[in-house]
């Protein structure tokens, strides 16, 4: 006992840095993404200064491939220190609105120029690896699911990249920044192959999530042993049908669970996965089914329909409870049948945290249940990831 409220306590120090609150998105993949260039690109006084930057005032990539070799990052990355340091615009919005908004938590123990690098390193590792991916076809992690779209190596791609390249060079006043014509570039080749699953239905709280969003506010949490019932979305490989049966059994466990009053809100967890480029998301499909069939109400259903692993599934889930202001110290269930049950509680599935994410993003408390897991949420969940460009 004394072990789990450690860790409450811990978690609760770490989350209470964090805005607990969705994080404005104008533009969802770049915001996701990208989003310390995003608040470059709208502060008018950070703008200014890294424009009269005698070296980002001054910084080009090649504009033939828009990429960045190690040695350019590292210079940008040390003016962006020395302009930290120099400014009062950047150190304001460094210390404030991107320290605040938890897109680098994780960074939250480094000094405020150090934070910056590490976010910028962030941005265009992410943005070589859209280039690389979406415009040269080299494969990603999961290519099965997250692969470019057209022929990379026919002439016909070739000639849309390299137009591409022309267009932006054509209107300078849009990429006027060091860093935006391989943005620009990045962003329109994920455009180009239809890679806009990370916006897509955002944002979430004024959409699908609203009103379960609007209900948050005024939970009674202490009637309920939970916080939240997190259902990992179930894959599909037969094109055109919209929610498998495995997704259709989860569902089953986990309305048992909410008529039975194990907490007040069901967390459906499943984006537009499988097959590839598929029309459905699963959890947008297990929030219909919930309803129709099952008789859970739209206002008990939050949907994450951007996770395409089981990894994000309880990242993603962490992110909405503590993004909607649920309590982040209380426990909450993971229920899923017994395969993926046992998969989830397994030594291999949190080194594939690890290895993919950086971190585990939940701490395991114990089996109740062949089902059911209870875990506490991990404010490290917060982080961008553009590693994985469709759910960062």
């Amino acid at each position: 006992m004394k072990k789990v409220c450690a860790i409450v306590l811990l978690l609760t120090a770490a989350a209470t840095a964090q805005q607990h609150t969705p994080v404005k998105l104008e533009s969802p993949v770049q915001d996701k993404n990208f989003y310390l260039l995003s608040l470059f690109e709208r502060t008018p006084a950070v703008r200014n200064a890294i424009k009269a930057d005698p070296v980002l005032g001054h910084f080009a990539v090649d504009s033939a491939t828009f990429q960045w070799n190690d040695a350019q990052i590292a210079g940008a990355s040390r003016a962006l220190a020395d302009l930290y340091r120099s400014s009062a615009a950047m150190k304001t919005l460094v210390d404030g609105p991107l320290h605040d908004s938890g897109m680098y938590v994780r960074y939250n123990n480094l000094d405020g120029a150090s934070f910056l690098e590490h976010a910028w390193q962030d941005c265009i590792h992410g943005i070589n690896h859209a280039i690389d991916v979406y415009g040269l076809g080299k494969p990603p992690r999961y290519p099965a699911i997250d692969s470019i779209t057209y022929d990379a190596q026919s002439d016909s791609w070739k000639g849309i990249v390299r137009n591409l390249g022309l267009a932006i060079q054509d209107d300078p006043a849009k990429v006027s920044l060091f860093f935006q014509p391989s943005l620009r570039f990045a962003l329109e080749l994920m455009l180009f192959n239809q890679r806009d699953e990370a916006g897509r239905l955002e944002p979430m709280e004024s959409g699908e999530n609203a009103a379960a969003w609007k209900r948050m506010k005024s939970v009674d949490w202490g009637r309920y042993p939970y916080s939240v019932i997190v259902v990992p979305g179930a894959g599909n490989d037969l094109t055109g049908v919209a929610l498998s049966p495995g997704g259709k059994l989860r569902d089953d466990i986990a309305a048992k669970r909410f008529h039975d009053g194990k907490a007040p809100f069901v967390l459906v967890s499943g984006g537009f996965v499988h097959p590839a480029h598929t029309e459905f998301s699963e959890a947008i499909e297990m929030k219909r089914d919930l309803m129709s069939r099952l008789g859970v109400p739209a206002n008990a259903i939050i949907v994450d329909p951007h996770a395409r692993h089981t990894t994000t599934n309880m990242r993603n889930a962490a992110r909405l409870l503590y993004r909607y202001g649920a309590p982040f110290d209380k426990k909450a269930l993971v229920s899923t049948d017994p395969q993926q049950s046992t998969y989830i509680e397994g030594a291999g599935f949190a080194k594939r945290c690890v290895d993919e994410l950086g971190y585990v993003p939940y701490k395991l408390l114990g089996r109740i249940s062949q089902f059911d897991l209870e875990f506490l949420p991990v404010v490290d969940s917060l982080q961008s990831d553009p590693k994985d460009l469709l759910d960062p």
